[in-house]
């Protein structure tokens, strides 16, 4: 019986079109279910030039999608740096040492910047005049080079002048206040 059984299922996986199935789902299990989900944190990029804050809006699931397939198209949302009510900082930049996302396995390796950026979660608050709230991460450039990261955001909030800055961050960086 098992012999049987055995070699129903060799004749089953030797089937190409079977096997592009199998290979699609798994596919689109990881791609919808783990990247799409983790894409918010690995690729929230945001920008600041000439007093406007250029950002990836990756609260909307659209844009996420686009993101991982166009990621050169992927709309970037802005608003001046005059409309910011107030920032607060989020985060615990105290770490002597960041994890890095260096993949021991197969399976790590699948997740292993997800878990760097878990351990270390980083970002900015920022309320808009207008009450809009948006969020701007820094976890990823805080795991691979926080001493520039530190620098950039210290460059940043130091550029605000009237603008309300709470610090919830864990550290003794000044941080411009």
């Amino acid at each position: 019986m098992g012999l049987v059984i055995g070699f129903m299922f060799s004749d089953i996986f030797s089937s190409g079109s079977i096997g592009f199935i199998f290979g699609t789902a798994f596919f689109l299990l990881v791609f919808l279910g783990h990247y799409w989900r983790a894409s918010s944190v690995l690729f929230n990029y945001w920008q600041v030039n000439d007093g406007t804050i250029k950002y990836n809006d990756v609260n909307n699931p659209d844009n996420v999608l686009l993101m991982m397939l166009l990621p050169l198209s992927s709309p970037l949302k802005s608003f001046s740096v005059k409309d910011i009510q107030s920032i607060t900082v989020n985060g615990d930049l105290k770490q002597a040492t960041t994890p890095m996302a260096v993949p021991f396995s197969g399976a790590l390796g699948l997740f292993s910047s997800s878990i760097a950026i878990a351990k270390s979660q980083n970002s900015l608050d920022v309320v808009l005049k207008n009450g809009q709230k948006i969020n701007l991460d820094y976890s990823r450039d805080f795991v691979y080079n926080p001493k520039e990261t530190i620098e950039k955001l210290n460059k940043f909030l130091d550029s605000l002048n009237s603008v309300k800055i709470v610090n919830k961050a864990n550290h003794n960086v000044s941080l411009g206040y």
